[in-house]
């Protein structure tokens, strides 16, 4: 499985000339402020002990998603609720595969959320990150709870992470909430593929919405009128 996932961080990585930010875009996410975000993701989970071991660590679930997406994050629309602004991106995986000579599904949805990003600093004060099973369509509907059990219908997880001037981010993980998806539209897909394996890579919209309870804060994202989105196709053998 890791050298599966080798050949895809490749695939990733030769697959940032296809991104589409040329233009002028007022969704368009700034370097800078994107490497903001990941900052603040890694610094919460990279090196995390507390958390399952299949998710953190630098060959954990968020390592591995973080170097297939991130690369193809070029866009995300703003949520605005009263004197609050968010930028929201989804994330979906769509993964039909065979490893070893077992058929291996898994879809995927992830929320890519955070505001108050400070250019001075290089730092964002909030990021929410939400993990469910399934994709848009048929609608995804799962609860957010402390665990980690995201092949499982109607379930799912999330964090609240905060991060100050300084850098250091504290994070909470969800204890009630819920992630709903309804529809999902995309593009043609960007695809490249080596030893056996293909992964493709969509642009289009999600449309759904968050909310999540944790020690660090509740919120409610709405991002019914579709938020930008990316998702990502893998097939093959791995």
């Amino acid at each position: 499985m890791k050298k599966n996932w080798i050949l895809l961080l490749a695939l990733a990585g030769a697959a940032v000339a296809c991104s589409d930010s040329s233009g002028v875009d007022p969704d368009l996410v700034s370097g800078p402020e994107l490497h903001a975000v990941r900052t603040a993701l890694d610094s919460a989970f990279l090196h995390d002990t507390t958390l399952d071991a299949s998710f953190t660590g630098d060959s954990g679930l968020y390592a591995l998603m973080s170097a297939l997406v991130f690369p193809f994050i070029d866009r995300a629309s703003y949520i605005v609720a009263g004197g609050d602004t968010t930028r929201l991106v989804g994330i979906e995986f769509d993964i039909d595969a065979t490893q070893g000579g077992v058929h291996i599904t898994s879809n995927l949805t992830a929320i890519l959320a955070w505001n108050g990003y400070d250019s001075t600093t290089s730092t964002v004060d909030t990021v929410f990150f939400v993990l469910g099973s399934g994709r848009a369509p048929p609608a995804v509907s799962d609860s957010l709870w402390n665990q980690f059990t995201l092949e499982t219908a109607g379930t799912g997880t999330g964090f609240v992470i905060h991060q100050i001037a300084n850098g250091t981010v504290t994070k909470s993980q969800s204890t009630g909430g819920h992630l709903r998806t309804t529809e999902s539209h995309y593009g043609s897909g960007n695809t490249l593929g080596g030893g056996g394996t293909t992964l493709t890579i969509y642009k289009g919209g999600l449309s759904g919405q968050f909310t999540i309870d944790a020690a660090w804060g509740d919120s409610f994202k709405d991002f019914g009128g579709s938020a930008h989105a990316v998702k990502e196709k893998i097939r093959g053998s791995l």
